[in-house]
């Protein structure tokens, strides 16, 4: 079998937290019926339920503001938050014309710990994220790492859902991938639950922890490990009994 690691981007190799709050506060800046108030730290409360961009306008919009915020992955979009949602990616795509955007992503130790692997056996690796691939290779490309397969939000709206690009993918057919999937969102990886061999819990995104969640570096040994097994000829005869 093919051996594959799936990753998400936010949350997992970067924290963009502060990337979309601020993408966030530009698009609505200029819109008196949407909300000017609200901080970081309301913001980051809502973030951990988003999964897509227009859910953000049910977070500044007066109006559409939810009783509960873990009710969001619920609600069913209508077209004022499509148009949120273009009018989000298009300030984006502003905002990114500057070469350095990037530097408001903070990568974690996980994505600088991780890189070396990626670079030698870019071949075994994808990130599979809610966030629009542009934005994700640009930061890639930042950081010198812009050597994996991407597939974002685009791909997501396409085929419906992250499992179901893994799905399109060939990832989730028997017998042919051994996969191992990270994210730090909980609601992300239950479809994968018994989809795929390793469906990881990042404790360091945005998400609450549980009693399985994994830290950057329980989740790296895991990936090295996997690795090692996969190519034994590049182990010597006593790190091979050891594995």
């Amino acid at each position: 079998m093919e051996l594959k690691f799936v990753l998400d981007f936010d949350g997992v190799l970067f924290n963009s937290a502060f990337e979309a709050y601020s993408v966030c506060q530009a698009t609505v800046a200029d819109e008196a019926d949407c909300r000017q108030d609200v901080d970081f730290e309301e913001f980051l409360e809502f973030r951990g339920f988003v999964t897509d961009a227009w859910q953000y306008r049910r977070l500044f919009h007066p109006g559409s503001r939810l009783a509960q915020i873990a009710d969001l992955p619920l609600v069913e979009p209508v077209e004022a938050d499509w148009a949120f949602a273009e009018r989000f990616f298009a300030t984006r795509a502003r905002i990114m014309r500057d070469r350095d955007w990037p530097k408001i992503m903070s990568p974690y130790d996980f994505f600088f710990l991780l890189k070396p692997l990626l670079l030698d056996q870019p071949e075994r690796f994808a990130i599979l994220s809610t966030r629009n691939v542009e934005s994700i290779r640009q930061t890639m490309a930042f950081y010198d790492a812009d050597v994996i397969e991407i597939f974002g939000q685009e791909d997501i709206r396409r085929l419906g859902s992250k499992i179901e690009v893994a799905n399109h993918q060939g990832w989730l057919e028997k017998g042919r991938y051994l996969v191992a999937y990270v994210d730090d969102m909980n609601s992300h990886l239950e479809p994968f639950d018994g989809k795929v061999h390793l469906p990881l819990h990042a404790d360091w995104g945005y998400d609450k922890t549980e009693a399985s969640s994994l830290s950057q570096h329980q989740v790296l040994t895991i990936i090295q490990s996997m690795l090692k097994i996969a190519r034994p000829q590049d182990s010597g005869p006593n790190d091979a009994a050891q594995i």
